[in-house]
């Protein structure tokens, strides 16, 4: 990206930033092109943006004194200084400071807000951008062409008014926000990137005000991620890693304390295979985690809503398992299927989450269907490992058991049932696992992500 040469004049109102600096131009234009995407053209200031991303992102930002801010810059300074002794800030602070991600989110939600208050307020009169205007929101530039001390007052009232209030609902869509990137981005190291979200943050503000996104992820909150364990599989092998200690005669795993014995305590211990050894171990890929999951019309509600939740619950599972992750919605037919590799693209989560929220329950069922698709979808793949298919339906629907029992076999792939409050006798007999949920509570959500 080639770096913006900022003029004199667009420098901000913070002491110690250099606005000239490659880092500081690219969190500038950042925050603009993401407010550009989420409401179209703004004629925004670039170190208006710059200010509000440092207010945040520093721990402790300085203004410069008020002699030295420029006619056309005293908005700007009213809106920062604003913004900078609000109290509740602070709070704020704990999560943005020194997370460039964060910051980015509330920089621009921040804004955007901002704007919409002061279009509200009549305030945006007169846009120019690059500070040029007198009183615009456009460029937050000047302090108005009345200079009596009572319009002065009211408008230094209502900037601060303005601040507080854009202040408290960008730190509502940030918190949200928050929580999705912490499902995109991966629960081990290596998954994910702040410079990837810091593109992003157009899309993450959009999924944290769908309505459907904000009621997921508050029932995933009460399933706290320490309580979603992660299986591990493992290939007992001599050139393994540590694992602990067992008993045996293998003499390449052997403990070195055993080579001190006397030589017939030695051998005795070997005949019986009592030497102390080594446990050496190598981890072995799990096949991919395949979610199916009804649509149809009678899970619409609170059943849709706890299976989504359960869904994404299984989508951090399988990261941490290092294991593929598919799903389908079905209901009369399946719908296209969504794959998450063993190591995800950084965008894949955010499509996935988009692609559960948007999802309505509507249609009729047919499982049989939908699990032979399933099996068909792991089958293809070279996949050597066993897959576990877990199907979260409320349909009482007759199954096709000789046909599904052969597409599980020779996809070599389980099938785990969820009815949801509901029974299905054919699923009992052909499921690995058979679980009933009728409470719908985290409870039973965690008994899923368990299996």
């Amino acid at each position: 990206m080639k770096p913006v040469k900022i003029r004199r004049k667009d420098r901000g109102v913070l002491r110690g930033i250099d606005y000239e600096d490659p880092i500081v131009v690219y969190r500038g234009e950042r925050v603009l092109g993401a407010l550009k995407k989420l409401r179209g053209e703004e004629n925004l200031s670039l170190s208006l943006a710059i200010d509000v991303f440092y207010s945040y992102y520093l721990p402790l930002p300085v203004l410069e004194a008020p002699k030295d801010i420029p006619r056309d810059k005293i908005l700007q300074y009213k809106l920062i200084s604003s913004m900078m002794t609000d109290p509740y800030v602070d709070q704020v602070k704990i999560h943005t400071i020194a997370d460039s991600s964060t910051s980015m989110v509330m920089a621009v939600s921040y804004l955007e807000k901002v704007m919409e208050l002061m279009e509200q307020h009549g305030l945006n009169q007169g846009a120019g951008g690059e500070g040029e205007s007198k009183q615009g929101v456009g460029g937050l530039g000047g302090e108005g062409e009345d200079g009596e001390r009572e319009e002065k007052n009211k408008l230094d009232k209502k900037i601060e008014e303005i601040s507080r209030e854009a202040l408290r609902r960008a730190a509502e869509e940030a918190e949200m926000a928050k929580k999705i990137q912490r499902i995109a981005q991966g629960i081990a190291a290596g998954t994910g990137s702040s410079l990837f979200f810091e593109d992003r943050v157009h899309e993450v503000l959009r999924l944290a005000r769908n309505t459907d996104v904000q009621r997921i992820l508050a029932l995933l909150s009460g399933l706290p991620r320490h309580n979603i364990r992660a299986r591990r599989k493992v290939v007992r092998q001599p050139r393994g890693e540590l694992r602990g200690y067992e008993l045996g005669s293998d003499l390449e795993r052997l403990v070195p304390s055993e080579i001190a014995l006397p030589e017939v305590y030695f051998n005795l211990k070997f005949a019986e295979n009592k030497l102390l050894l080594y446990e050496k171990v190598l981890p072995e890929n799990w096949g991919p985690l395949y979610i199916l999951l009804d649509k149809s019309g009678s899970m619409d509600g609170a059943k849709m809503l706890w299976a989504k939740a359960v869904t994404l619950a299984l989508y951090i599972k399988a990261l941490k398992e290092r294991r593929p992750f598919y799903m389908r919605f079905f209901d009369s037919v399946p719908y296209p299927l969504v794959r998450v590799s063993r190591r995800p693209r950084r965008h894949e989560a955010l499509k996935l989450l988009e692609y559960i929220a948007r999802i309505k329950g509507s249609g009729g069922t047919d499982i049989s269907r939908a699990i032979i698709t399933a099996c068909d979808d792991v089958g293809r793949g070279s996949v050597r490992n066993v897959s576990e298919i877990v199907l979260l339906t409320d349909g009482e629907d007759r199954v096709s058991e000789p046909m599904i029992r052969r597409a599980l076999g020779a996809s070599n792939a389980k099938l785990i049932t969820v009815m949801i409050q509901g029974d299905n006798p054919d699923l009992k007999r052909i499921s690995t696992k058979y679980l009933v949920a009728v409470k719908l509570d985290k409870e039973e959500a965690l008994n899923v992500v368990e299996l």
